[in-house]
């Protein structure tokens, strides 16, 4: 999986070959978790139309909406792991970046 788009403490974009998902960091009260979400043909469509606009979007209504309307499509196992070892890997790559360019 890879990092397409993202928008700092609040979601990354990811692709997987075929599969687009967004993984959109949540709160409810005071406890913080991760929803990630596997874009449907109807939401891919308005991204390819939209692009990172319609993705604030639905982020924003994942985050309201997480338990209710998202929570049967929240994903487990396999496809969970590889986003969060994306993510992990992107904001390390990020890191470095920032430390080699305070080098220079």
């Amino acid at each position: 999986m890879k990092i397409i788009d993202f928008e700092s403490k609040s979601w990354f974009f990811l692709s997987d070959n075929t599969d687009y998902y967004i993984d959109v960091s949540c709160n409810l009260s005071f406890v913080g978790f991760n929803m990630l979400i596997r874009l449907e043909s109807l939401e891919l469509n308005e991204y390819h139309s939209r692009g990172s606009v319609y993705l604030r979007s639905l982020a924003k209504d994942i985050q309201q909406l997480a338990l209710s309307k998202y929570s049967e499509r929240n994903i487990k196992g396999p496809a969970e792991r590889l986003a969060n070892e994306a993510v992990i890997k992107f904001l390390e790559e990020g890191r470095n970046t920032d430390i080699n360019n305070q080098n220079i």
